[in-house]
């Protein structure tokens, strides 16, 4: 079975590492103004990993990602239908910040949700997709955009 990185991991993963050697380097140095030169490069080198985390983990920037993600962690297997909608209007407010996500599918079998972008076009495909059977939840799948 043939396995490759994407070169943005490659990038994380070597910059990463160099950024571990520079830090050795800087407290192996006993001159400070060199040490505060070598931490520098480390700050510098540490930003593709940094900006890898966040793209991985919006979450960690964006509030949108973080109510969507509670609500999908809050709903639990054996809810009904009308339990899950009330959890959502907890976490949606009317007049609230965010925007409620859009109800894609409502069947007997099927319920889903897509989040609300906002004023963004970004994300436009998250999505909570729950399997019903007899009016309660019985399988939950969240997908990324």
């Amino acid at each position: 079975m043939y396995f490759s990185l994407h070169p943005i991991f490659l990038i994380a993963l070597v910059t990463l590492l160099g950024a571990v050697a520079f830090i050795v380097l800087a407290f192996l140095d006993s001159r400070k103004p060199k040490r505060g030169i070598i931490l520098a490069v480390v700050l510098a080198l540490l930003a593709p990993s940094c900006l890898l985390v966040v793209v991985l983990n919006p979450e960690l920037v964006d509030a949108r990602f973080r109510t969507y993600k509670r609500l999908y962690r809050n709903i639990r297997i054996g809810m009904t239908r009308q339990e899950v909608l009330v959890l959502v209007d907890r976490h949606y407010p009317p007049g609230g910040e965010r925007m409620p996500p859009f109800v894609m599918e409502d069947s007997p079998n099927r319920l889903g949700f897509f989040m609300n972008p906002g004023k963004s076009t970004e994300p436009n495909c998250e999505g909570i997709f729950l399997q019903m059977k007899d009016g309660k939840v019985v399988g939950k799948i969240y997908s990324r955009d």
